[in-house]
């Protein structure tokens, strides 16, 4: 059963539940969860220059995961917890390399939330996450 959990989380009612999901595996299995967060980047351009930005402040980061190791812990979970940053194309791979390094063997994912043409313009980070992870990925989806 597992004993490693990666639990990515973004602060919106997905990632509540994916946490909800986590601590009640957790509880059934006695595994651990590592809460990760990614700040994303977006890159930005005007054709002739541009940058990389952070869309959200560190301390924004840090609340989500302290919030959701708070949130764990109240129910018995050893958890553990960082904020990392990354390009929105580049998160699903991100978890993964995390997941790997970590020797994970569940990755919990909430689904994408984009909806029309936001879904053309922007990668699925669960699509991504299932189709390249080494372990089992857990989709949890929310009535939200």
């Amino acid at each position: 059963m597992y004993k490693n959990i990666l639990a990515a989380v973004d602060g919106t009612s997905h990632g509540a539940g994916v946490l909800d999901t986590v601590a009640s595996l957790a509880a059934l299995t006695g595994a651990s969860v590592h809460v990760i967060h990614v700040r994303p980047e977006q890159v930005i351009t005007d054709g002739i220059s541009g940058g990389v930005f952070v869309t959200e402040e560190p301390a924004e980061g840090r609340q989500v995961v302290d919030e959701a190791l708070t949130r764990l812990r109240a129910d018995g979970v050893t958890a553990d917890g960082e904020v990392d940053e990354g390009l929105r194309e580049d998160l699903a791979g991100i978890l993964v390399d995390r997941a790997t390094a970590l020797g994970a063997d569940l990755i919990a994912v909430g689904p994408g939330h984009y909806s029309g043409i936001s879904a053309l313009l922007h990668t699925s980070v669960s699509r991504g996450v299932a189709k390249s992870a080494p372990v089992s990925v857990l989709l949890v989806r929310t009535d939200s």
